[in-house]
């Protein structure tokens, strides 16, 4: 089982300039929404969503997005992940990433995510940096 399936990460979609998006108006932007089902396995013991799940579940989806902006013969990898935890979140129900490209280097992609609940509740903003290296397997 991977990290992908364990954390119950989900509905992942990339949105580009090749495709039609209800997110935004910019067709030239680049955003990605990904979902995450909680379960107790995402709790900390107060019952809470951890902090870490939430790093994980960005990070992961930074990164699966990144992957579908690059060459093959390239790879994103996490290099920096910084978040600001703005609200607690029960480990029940899901969560959705919302992220938007900020920057697409030929060596970087730097991604702004917003986490929100069921209503909406905006739970965590993280960003990501991926660093993109050759694909050497």
């Amino acid at each position: 089982m991977n990290m992908i399936e364990q954390l119950n990460i989900s509905d992942f979609e990339l949105f580009t300039d090749q495709t039609n998006s209800s997110i935004s108006t910019d067709k030239s932007a680049k955003y990605f929404v990904s979902r995450m089902i909680l379960s107790d396995f995402h709790a900390q013991p107060q019952g809470f969503l951890n902090g870490g799940a939430t790093l994980a579940f960005c990070e992961i989806s930074a990164g699966m997005a990144s992957n579908q902006l690059i060459v093959p013969h390239e790879f994103a990898v996490g290099q920096t992940i910084t978040a600001n935890h703005l609200h607690p979140k029960k480990a029940q129900g899901f969560v959705i990433a919302k992220g938007q490209l900020l920057r697409k280097g030929r060596h970087t992609h730097v991604w702004e995510i917003k986490v929100t609940d069921e209503k909406e509740q905006l739970i965590a903003q993280v960003t990501v940096v991926n660093a993109i290296v050759p694909n050497t397997v």
